[in-house]
């Protein structure tokens, strides 16, 4: 059974990545302060937050090669067949070394690529470390920090992202942690309300400045990761609050959009690509929402059709209005 409030966080934080590469070569500061502290540190962040600790190291590579490495090699020829055709008739080539490395390695069309494998490899790692002692992933995810900080180069440099996942492992022990400590928690409302708030305005002053996790860019040191944990947490609250008496039928729309946000994320930065090679010079704002919808309903019907899993990752499910997950 899956969770309204933790899908519709997920929708959520699909459009904010949606919104971030819309706006991302603008110089847009506003949207890096508003967006790149949490629309991608959130989904590590749930990654532990409804982390399973019975979870065999076996069962979890096979989870998520079924509902990651899949949709990322299906989308990975699907578009690279038809960009590299077009660039083919324009004299061009695509740079296939590139895009085999993956990760930061990856251009255009594969902008949010690196996302996929960078949160395979922090699952595996801390599935293959959480048969040792508790500090332990925390000191590893601490040193990938610390290399982040001194080295950004040394992480980015890794294929598919699987250097950044050491660090990113730091949001889902984060996730883990608040999840033991949320149902101690009284009112919720206002533990959320100050989380945002606290963190909003640590970000507003420049105390915290935005992550870009590609680039092994993780803000300001520890203040970042601390804020973009305490936002994670904070809007984890507030969706539960606001999805706790939420009627089924709109709860099951919020979940079938999550099941098939990987394909969101996977295509929209080529819908981005095809606008900005319109002779129109189109506002930010119609590309933003025309990508969103056009996205959106590529992956739905896709979902329907019988391979549809191997492009979403995941089936759909029954929602459920609990809070707690």
């Amino acid at each position: 059974m899956r969770s309204a409030a933790i899908d519709g966080l997920r929708v959520i934080g699909i459009v904010a990545i949606v919104a971030g590469h819309v706006w991302s070569d603008q110089s847009n500061d506003i949207a890096r302060m508003g967006l790149y502290t949490w629309h991608v540190p959130v989904f590590f962040f749930l990654s532990g937050y409804l982390w399973a600790n019975e979870r065999t190291l076996g069962v979890e590579f096979r989870k998520r090669v079924r509902t990651l490495l899949v949709p990322y090699v299906a989308w990975l020829l699907a578009i690279g067949a038809v960009y590299g055709t077009y660039l083919w008739a324009n004299g061009q080539a695509l740079q296939v070394g590139n895009v085999l490395l993956g990760g930061s390695y990856m251009g255009a069309p594969f902008f949010a690529f690196w996302f996929v494998t960078a949160l395979f490899g922090a699952c595996l790692l801390l599935r293959a470390l959480q048969r040792f002692p508790v500090w332990l992933p925390w000191a590893v995810a601490g040193a990938g920090l610390t290399v982040a900080y001194l080295a950004p180069d040394a992480l980015t440099a890794v294929p598919f992202s699987l250097g950044v996942a050491v660090p990113a492992v730091i949001f889902i022990l984060a996730g883990i942690s608040f999840r033991r400590i949320a149902p101690r928690l009284k009112s919720r409302g206002w533990v959320s309300v100050a989380l945002l708030a606290g963190s909003a305005a640590l970000i507003v002053t420049g105390l915290s400045q935005p992550l870009d996790m590609k680039q092994g860019d993780f803000g300001t040191p520890v203040v970042s990761v601390v804020v973009a944990s305490a936002i994670s947490a904070g809007l984890v609250l507030l969706f539960q609050r606001v999805f706790a008496s939420i009627r089924p039928r709109v709860a099951g729309a919020v979940t079938r959009a999550a099941t098939v946000g990987l394909a969101v994320v996977l295509t929209h930065s080529a819908f981005i690509l095809l606008f900005s090679a319109f002779p129109i010079d189109l506002p930010a704002v119609v590309v933003f929402l025309i990508v969103l919808v056009v996205s959106w309903t590529l992956a739905y019907f896709i979902s329907r059709m019988p391979l549809g899993s191997v492009f979403t990752g995941s089936a759909a499910t029954p929602a459920r209005r609990p809070s707690d997950r």
